[in-house]
This record gives structure tokens, C-alpha cells and sequence, in this order.
């Protein structure tokens, strides 16, 4: 039997609460209000006069004179004065004597931006006025229509947007160098600033803004480049500009909580190349704890140790992140953000990371007036081996896992690594993907991303769909399998177990992705240093074509028992694939972008890259497949895959001794020297 409660008692109880909710949230406004008041400048990232736990510009001054920190300030000098009496970075150009305005893409726009960063941070620390003059000219530039007609990427013009990334991307340089060169700077040109962010970036932020642009309320790289870079402009604005504190209460409630979109063991809620972004995220607690004047320290909240070192361990010798989903797939990591959480947290594995790749970083990425100041000279790098494990699985998010041979940051003998799930954005139709890397170079590869193409027809290019990946596809049609949108990622990995001397080993279960009556597991062993197998089952509801691709670095021609070499930058992959069910046919091919899906979002045809395959195909209601890799060098001796007469058993001959592939109905076993290292079962126990 219910009790009903007397009403006055109930609105006594629900007022309690609301107002116990309210007391409970934080109150934005007046933290934005903290972090917008005057204070002496400079005072974004790099204070005026000395605060405890932050740096000054005399700590700069003096840091600058010896070891990595001088390397930096040399290498951004040299920068900046070749620069120094050039026009402005515009998208405008003459062709033939006629004007042509060229889309606001990444790259123009983050040269503009690293220009006013790298030419301000100079100007600041020599007080030079030809350093000022010269970042005056650059962002007048970005206020002159004849320069700069439109701040906005072109595709997202024509999609009707007010505000988008490169408004994130040119705001934020331009009001820190306001700060920088402050006392630099005439009334009248510190007006002029004013006055153009007013009129080409914060008023279109308002329109973005008030229209429920996504950037103002989904947790994704554009949030934290717009909404945290208008954030980062208002500290930087201070009192000096009346919408200063809006942009920080704006940014405050999103960027607070943006890190609870990763999943709980730090994976990146979109592909590791995007996961660059996270500089944004970086750079605005940063800018917090400067703008409070050290008082506020989100690195002791936010922690970002899981994420950078999920980052560690999907960054692959010689210096690229893993190629899943968008943009390219051999983009090298973006480490200028990994100083400053090694520098905020003392961590040393992290100094290490970033002292490893710093020089890896695209000039577009790298923002070495940024790297500059987040450098901690102090700060010993430790490696991370010993410390982190050479493999790993994660659980949330895109579900990745990678196993290595070693930390050596240059070239180890192999990486292999795939995923059962796929990313909340930037993702591809790739559960299941396996690739490998063997002493640095890509070997079984993903293929990426075209440049620029459309988002509202991505499944039409080979690259997103399942057939541009190392995965079944079953059935035939112009997707070519499942289409991504139409379902939720359904892989799991259900099986991982790592060793430091033996390897890994991991099962996905994939039969989720492909719906109900499918029965799909994909098991993989490394075994340390350099041998990799793969076996992939599936059970169908009914005969159906079945396909089973692996894409290569390089053309190969497979051998009738499916044999195959891969050389590449001086490596070879030795490789047999096999069908043990289903037995159909082993060819190879190649992709090509068909029209209309052959073109950039803007018109441009893209250049063919005929990235080739190597593809098993049946048609039948179940298949096994077996696929067996080893890496090595190719001044070595190149031994093959052997049979085992009457016997589901191979082998093949390595520096480290015989190993050996034994397959049974209930799973496999793989051996060195007849001692079996693992024995894996298919439904992976």
C-alpha cells in the first residue's frame, strides 16, 4: 500500500531539493567574472611579475639561454624573422592578374594564427616594435575584407553556419597577443583589436551561438575550439572588451565537463588523429590557471594522465598516431599539450613523449610560441619502458587495443593494433580492424579518409565503408556491408591478455555488427617480436558472398596456397591467408574513387591512390579464414609459411626460432620451438 505524502510536506520537499541542486552547481558567473577582472599584463601564460607556480617573463627570459628551451626559442626566432618582412598570410591571390579567393581551410588559417602567436611571444620578450608591427599587420589583415573576406571555411558557409572552427582558430591568437603586447601597444591600436574581434569573431560567435550551432552544445573538437577558444579570448580580453566575461561563463560549463565524453580509462571520444584537439582542452586550463592567477589549478580536478597515456600507447614508432577513421592515417602525434600536463603534474613519462616527437608535430600543429611556454626545463624525461606495459586494451569508446614489441620510440620489430568498436565521431565503418607496423614502417595499413569530402555522403567512398577495411563484409551491395549509420557499434572485445616476454592476444566479437543470426569472432595473437596470426570465424543465417580483405602498403601478387611478400621502406611482411571453411578464391585488386564520390566537398577531384588488397571470397553460409604474418628486415633471409601435410598446422622459421600455427575446431596454438607460448580458443578463453 502507497503512502501519499500531505501536500504542503511535498512542495517543502521539492523546494529542498531544487534549491539543494542549485546550491550544488557551480556558480559560473562569478568564476567567470574572477577570470575576467583586470590583472597586470601580460597574464596568459606567462605573467608579468613572479607568481608562485607559474612563469614569468624574466622566467623566460632566463630559460631561454641554455639546453631544449633555447633549441625552441632559436628555432621559433628563426621562424618568425624569415617571416618578418612578409605580407600577411591572406587567402587571397592573383592568378594571371585576377583575384582569387581561396577557402578558409585548416592550414591557411592555423598559419595565420601561429604568425600573431610566434611573432607576439617575440615581440614580447625582446621588446622589439618591428615584432609588434609585424603582428599588427597580420591581424589587421584578418579585419580587412580585401584581405580576409570571410573568416569562415567555405563549406560551412554554405551550410549556413555563422560561426565555425576558424573563428576558434584565429580568436584566440589574436587576444593573446592583445595581452602580450599590451603595454606595446598605442590606445589607438589596442582600440582597432578591439573593435575587429567585435565585429569579424564575436559577433558571429553570438549569431553561432543564439542559432544552437552545434559547437555550443555537443562535446567534440569543434566545442573546444570554439566555444573554449572564445573562452581562452575573454580571460585574455579581460574588463577590455563588455562581452569578455559571457565568453567565459559561455565556455566554463562545457569545458568543465568536457572530459566526462571520454570513456572512463581516457579513450578519446573520436579517432586518435583528432584526439590532437585535445590542445584546446589543454590550452584553456592552462589559461584558467593563469587568468586566476595560479589560485585555480584544473589539472588537479581534470586529470588528463588516462588520456595521454592511451595517446602513448596508439602512437607507433616513428612517430604516427593510429590511421583509424579520420582525417589521414599516418598523422604524427600532437605533443606541444603532453609538455604542458608534464610540466603541471610532474610527469615524466610524459616530458619523455613529448621530447621523443616534438619534432614530429606538422608546422600546422605545432605552435612553437605555445611549446615555448609550456616547457619545463626541469623536468627529467623518464621512459616509459618498464612503466607502461607494451600492450593494452581499452573498453570504452572505439575499443582499441595495441601490442608492442618494444618503447623504442623510433622503430621496434612490430606493433599490431585494432579495435572492436567504433568512435562516437570522426569514425569509420571498421569494428574489428587489425593493423600492423613492423620496424616502423605501415604494413597491414587502414587507409584513412579522403581529403574534404563530404559529411552528408561519406559512405559513398571506399575508405568509410567495410570494404575499405580489414573486416568480413557479408552480402553485396553499394555500401558494400553494413552501413554505419544505421547501426550503434556493436563489436566487443571479450577476450585480451598481455605479456611482457610472450606477446598479446585478444578476441573480438563482432556479431552484433553485422545483426542477428551472425555469429563473427576475430581472434589475434602476437607473439613477440614479430610474429602475428589471425583467425576470423563467422556463421551466417543463410549463403551469402562472403569477403575478407587485407589492405597492403605496397601491390602484392598472393601464390595459389596464398602466399604473399610485402616490402616496404626496407621491411618485408611475410604472409599466408588461408581458408579453411568456405572455401572460395584469393585475389588481389586495388580502390579507386568512382564518380560522383570522387571529389573534394568543394568540387576538386581527388588524385587516385589505388591503394591495393588482398581478398579472400566465398560464398557460403560460414567461413574460417587463418591469416599468418611475420616481420622482417629485408637484408634478412626471407623464409615462407610451410605446410604441415594432412594437418591444419604452419610454420615458419625466425631469428628468435621455428614458429609454429595449430589449428583445432575450438581454437589455436601458436609455438616456438614446440613449446607452446599461447593457445587461444575461438570464442577467446
Amino acid at each position: 500500500m502507497r503512502t501519499r505524502l500531505p501536500k504542503p510536506i511535498l512542495i517543502a520537499i521539492l523546494l529542498f531539493l531544487t534549491l539543494s541542486t542549485r546550491a550544488a552547481e557551480p556558480d559560473y558567473a562569478a568564476k567567470a567574472a574572477q577570470l575576467a577582472a583586470p590583472r597586470d599584463r601580460p597574464s596568459m601564460y606567462i605573467t608579468a611579475a613572479p607568481v608562485p607556480g607559474l612563469r614569468s617573463v624574466a622566467d623566460l627570459r632566463a630559460g631561454i639561454q641554455s639546453g631544449h628551451a633555447k633549441k625552441l626559442w632559436e628555432a621559433l626566432r628563426e621562424s618568425v624573422d624569415a617571416d618578418l618582412e612578409s605580407p600577411p598570410v591572406t587567402p587571397v591571390r592573383m592568378d594571371n592578374g585576377e583575384r582569387v579567393v581561396l577557402n578558409r581551410s585548416y592550414g591557411i588559417v592555423s598559419q595565420a594564427a601561429s604568425r600573431i602567436l610566434n611573432t607576439a611571444l617575440v615581440g614580447l620578450v625582446l621588446e622589439d616594435r618591428r615584432y609588434v608591427d609585424a603582428t599588427l599587420n597580420q591581424i589587421m589583415a584578418l579585419f580587412d575584407e580585401a584581405q580576409w573576406p570571410e573568416w569562415s571555411d567555405q563549406a560551412h558557409l554554405n551550410k549556413g553556419m555563422h560561426a565555425d572552427l576558424r573563428h576558434g582558430q584565429l580568436v584566440l591568437p589574436v587576444a593573446l597577443a592583445y595581452d602580450w603586447l599590451y603595454h606595446q601597444l598605442t590606445p589607438e591600436e589596442r582600440k582597432a583589436i578591439l573593435d575587429g574581434l567585435d565585429e569579424y569573431a564575436i559577433t558571429p560567435y553570438k549569431k553561432g551561438l543564439e542559432a544552437g550551432e552545434h559547437w555550443s552544445r555537443r562535446h567534440s573538437n569543434w566545442m573546444t575550439v570554439v566555444l573554449g577558444g572564445f573562452g581562452v579570448a575573454g580571460m585574455a580580453l579581460g574588463l577590455d572588451h563588455p562581452d569578455s566575461a559571457m565568453l567565459v561563463a559561455n565556455s566554463l560549463p562545457m569545458m568543465e565537463t568536457y572530459l566526462d565524453a571520454l570513456g572512463p580509462e581516457g579513450e578519446f571520444n573520436e579517432s586518435v588523429q583528432y584526439a590532437g584537439s585535445m590542445f584546446s582542452v589543454v590550452g584553456y586550463f592552462m589559461a584558467m590557471r593563469y587568468a586566476s592567477g595560479g589560485e585555480d589549478q584544473p589539472f588537479d580536478r581534470h586529470s588528463l594522465d588516462k588520456f595521454y597515456t592511451w595517446y602513448m600507447h596508439f602512437t607507433f614508432p616513428p612517430g604516427r598516431v593510429a590511421g583509424f577513421g579520420d582525417p589521414a592515417p599516418d598523422m604524427p602525434p600532437v605533443v606541444t599539450p603532453v609538455a604542458a600536463v608534464a610540466a603541471a603534474t610532474r610527469n615524466p613519462v610524459f616530458q619523455w613523449f613529448y621530447e621523443q616527437y616534438h619534432t614530429q608535430m606538422l608546422e600546422s600543429h605545432r605552435r612553437r610560441a605555445m611549446e615555448l611556454l609550456y616547457y619545463d626545463a626541469t623536468l627529467e624525461p623518464k621512459s616509459p619502458a618498464g612503466v607502461l606495459p607494451l600492450g593494452r586494451a581499452y573498453h570504452y569508446q572505439g575499443h582499441l587495443v595495441s601490442s608492442r614489441s618494444s618503447w623504442d620510440p623510433d622503430s621496434c620489430v612490430s606493433v599490431v593494433y585494432g579495435k572492436s568498436g567504433r568512435e562516437a565521431h570522426h569514425g569509420h565503418a571498421d569494428w574489428g580492424q587489425v593493423c600492423i607496423d613492423g620496424y616502423g614502417e605501415r604494413l597491414i595499413v587502414d587507409l584513412g579518409s579522403p581529403p574534404g569530402y563530404p559529411k552528408d555522403s561519406t559512405e559513398r567512398y571506399y575508405n568509410y565503408q567495410q570494404f575499405g577495411h580489414n573486416v568480413f563484409v557479408f552480402g553485396q551491395n553499394e555500401l558494400g556491408g553494413v552501413h554505419a549509420r544505421e547501426k550503434n557499434p556493436g563489436g566487443a572485445t571479450v577476450y585480451a591478455e598481455f605479456d611482457e616476454d610472450r606477446g598479446a592476444a585478444w578476441t573480438f566479437d563482432l556479431g552484433a555488427v553485422y545483426g542477428e543470426g551472425y555469429t563473427v569472432t576475430r581472434t589475434v595473437v602476437h607473439l613477440l617480436p614479430r610474429t602475428v596470426v589471425v583467425l576470423d570465424t563467422a556463421k551466417l543465417p543463410e549463403v551469402q558472398p562472403i569477403s575478407l580483405r587485407w589492405h597492403l602498403a605496397k601491390p602484392v601478387e598472393p601464390a595459389p596456397d596464398g602466399s604473399f611478400r610485402c616490402a616496404s621502406g626496407g621491411v618485408t611482411l611475410i604472409g599466408r591467408m588461408v581458408q579453411i571453411a568456405g572455401n572460395g578464391s584469393l585475389s588481389n585488386g586495388q580502390h579507386a574513387y568512382e564518380p560522383p564520390y570522387n571529389k573534394h566537398r568543394l568540387g576538386e577531384e581527388f588524385a587516385q591512390r589505388y591503394e591495393p588488397y588482398i581478398e579472400a571470397r566465398s560464398e557460403a553460409d560460414q567461413c574460417r579464414v587463418i591469416s599468418m604474418f611475420s616481420v622482417t628486415e629485408s637484408n634478412e633471409s626471407h623464409p615462407v609459411w610451410q605446410d604441415t601435410p594432412a594437418r591444419d598446422i604452419w610454420s615458419i622459421q625466425t631469428p628468435e626460432g621455428l614458429v609454429s600455427v595449430d589449428l583445432e575446431e575450438a581454437g589455436l596454438t601458436v609455438a616456438l620451438d614446440d613449446t607452446a607460448l599461447w593457445q587461444v580458443a575461438v570464442g577467446g578463453e
